[in-house]
């Protein structure tokens, strides 16, 4: 299969690990051309919400395969697609809201930063350094966590802003750009699981309505229950304008929402902006059903539960191991800080032969994070643990 790989696939794809082959997953678990299992703390860069194949996921998919695959939404309405949009009002606090499908967290990006400057009539962005918010030209240019993202790239998006999280510096660029939008991530996710504090998430809330910008909340990565809350931002207690959604959303099959309110979808003119693939109805009765199994199955209560567990059995470790910098995180979204990549690769690698997978992430790769589906057990996580400490030793 590896050569296979390499021979008909790009080398631009890169990779966490040089030779690792599945064929299946089910569960909390992924299989390898071997039938090796594995206990999978990466969930797909924590997107298989509800577990690999979950069988209603799996259902809700089939039964659409036999009715409708793809006419575009541009072309013709179907009920997926009106589904999706109910279910999410059910789950966000933003006031009427409406949607905008498409399929990746990047394009969710994009149609934030389109919606945002045409119901403005402004032209200027602020995001954050650290933050990572997608890698086509748009979303790329709100983009630091890694600088090798943007190389080779420029000139990107002109009239971007990257500010410190500091609210002072927030507000200068205010009063000096013509500024539409402000995107931030409540918890850095390719940044290295920073969780981005209520005081200042409620600065920001603030200084957009003193100032007439639009909040673009970024939770394509901590968004639809990875934090025990729908959404990380409401542990800061504000509301968007704007929401951007992707990978947990459908467990797997790609797809992007970007949310706002009636009121501002209406500035939305349209043909302004479209796709051809977006809310595929196969993959918004996928997004249906993720949902759904959340709701009925309490899964926000237990990553909150879990989570708390987690965190503390890694604090002792934390203790025990002078390795471990830092540990942080909410819910099953947590990073283990090394402020070492070498070490950090190290681990990984040692981790996967013994059945479990961990991947990395932060600026310079120092952080290893947890991010299980979030159908994940107690035992599941004391057995990732007990490999875990064992790559420590």
């Amino acid at each position: 299969m590896l050569e296979n790989f390499k021979e008909y696939t790009s080398p631009v794809l890169g990779r966490y690990f040089d030779d690792f082959e599945v064929t299946s997953g089910k569960g909390c678990y992924l299989y390898d051309i071997n039938g090796k299992q594995y206990i999978d703390f990466a969930s797909g860069i924590a997107t298989c919400s509800v577990g690999y194949c979950h069988p209603k996921v799996v259902k809700a998919a089939i039964d659409q395969t036999k009715k409708l695959i793809h006419t575009c939404i541009g072309v013709a309405i179907y009920e997926p697609y009106i589904d999706l949009g109910k279910i999410i009002r059910s789950i966000t606090s933003i006031s009427e809201s409406q949607v905008f499908c498409c399929q990746s967290g990047s394009e969710a990006v994009e149609a934030a930063i389109k919606l945002v400057r045409y119901a403005t009539k402004k032209p200027g962005l602020i995001a954050f350094e650290g933050a990572f918010h997608g890698r086509t030209l748009g979303a790329l240019s709100l983009t630091t966590s890694k600088m090798k993202y943007r190389e080779g790239y420029e000139p990107l998006l002109p009239e971007t802003y990257i500010s410190s999280l500091d609210l002072d510096s927030v507000k200068k660029l205010i009063n000096e750009h013509q500024i539409a939008g402000i995107i931030v991530e409540p918890i850095m996710g390719e940044g290295g699981y920073k969780v981005i504090s209520s005081d200042f998430l409620q600065g920001l809330r603030k200084l957009c309505d003193q100032s007439g910008v639009l909040l673009i909340a970024d939770e394509v990565q901590s968004g639809i229950g990875r934090t025990g809350r729908w959404f990380a931002f409401e542990y800061a207690g504000i509301v968007p304008d704007v929401i951007v959604l992707a990978k947990g959303i459908a467990s797997g099959f790609p797809l992007g929402v970007c949310v706002a309110s009636k009121d501002l979808m209406s500035k939305w003119s349209p043909g302004a902006h479209g796709s051809t693939f977006g809310g595929n109805p196969v993959c918004c009765a996928a997004a249906v059903a993720t949902i759904n199994v959340i709701k009925e199955k309490g899964l926000l209560g237990k990553a909150e539960k879990l989570g708390k567990y987690l965190i503390k059995r890694l604090e002792k470790l934390k203790n025990k191991y002078s390795q471990i910098k830092d540990v942080r995180g909410i819910g099953l979204m947590v990073g283990v800080d090394f402020g070492d990549n070498t070490v950090v690769k190290k681990i990984m690698n040692f981790c996967l032969e013994k059945g479990l997978v961990l991947i990395s992430t932060g600026g310079d790769g120092t952080v290893i994070r947890f991010v299980p589906s979030l159908i994940i057990k107690k035992p599941q996580i004391d057995k990732a643990l007990e490999i875990f400490e064992l790559s420590l030793q």
